[in-house]
């Protein structure tokens, strides 16, 4: 190799280091309901959000979201939360159709990591379960649960195909205001179809609430089962 040749892989050699020690921070987005959306941090800003005052949650830091990135030190581009949002079309809820996720999944910038906090008003309000349909859907079938979920994945991984999905999956969504069996159904059928696209389930359990909300203590008991779970999947 002469000078020349050797000075120019040199150089290379320098700038490719240099640009790996300033590599972009991982960017996530959030696809969420009231779990997850603080007046002043949802985007767009006319989603609904929750009022999180009420239950003690005044600061943005307090968000399970807000504690993961200052954790990992991921950057958050875009929380498109609604609060009372459903992931199908459930028409007996005419007001969310618009809101539902399956409207919603196609605004959330340019993540690497995309977070669904989700579900728990489907089962809230009685949404039919549905069958599991991976393809075709009708519309009569995006107003159930499952075919809405596999429609929500199935649109997601093509319009992010380099973005790494999760669902995080709120084991007991509703307590006292569900029964045993509706539970077990929303669990086995939010697996099943999350199994059928290569979906990661992050399953969170007793996680904290007032007013059947995570307050302070379940913000921090959500982050904390999203980091553990992260820890281990790459340790």
């Amino acid at each position: 190799m002469n000078m020349k040749k050797l000075l120019l892989f040199v150089v290379v050699a320098a700038f490719m280091s240099a640009c790996a020690k300033h590599q972009e921070p991982i960017r996530f987005s959030v696809l969420g309901d009231s779990y997850s959306s603080l007046e002043g941090s949802v985007y767009p800003d006319t989603n609904d959000v929750y009022h999180f005052a009420d239950i003690g949650v005044t600061e943005v830091e307090q968000m399970w979201w807000s504690q993961v990135a200052a954790s990992t030190g991921w950057l958050l581009d875009r929380n498109n939360s609604f609060s009372g949002a459903m992931i199908c079309n459930y028409n007996l809820m005419d007001y969310y159709v618009p809101a539902s996720f399956i409207h919603r999944m196609d605004n959330l910038g340019r993540p690497d990591v995309i977070f669904i906090l989700g579900g728990v008003n489907d089962v809230w309000y009685g949404a039919p379960f549905g069958d599991f349909v991976y393809s075709g859907w009708t519309e009569e079938q995006l107003r159930s649960y499952r075919p809405a979920l596999a429609f929500l994945f199935d649109k997601l991984k093509r319009l992010y195909p380099r973005s790494k999905l999760y669902f995080v999956l709120e084991t007991d969504p509703c307590p006292g205001a569900i029964d045993e069996e509706v539970r077990m159904e929303y669990i086995i059928s939010t697996h099943r179809v999350a199994n059928h696209y290569d979906v990661d389930c992050i399953d969170l359990v007793d996680v904290h609430k007032n007013l059947w909300h995570p307050d302070v203590e379940g913000q921090k008991n959500i982050a904390d089962q999203v980091l553990e779970y992260l820890a281990i999947e790459n340790s």
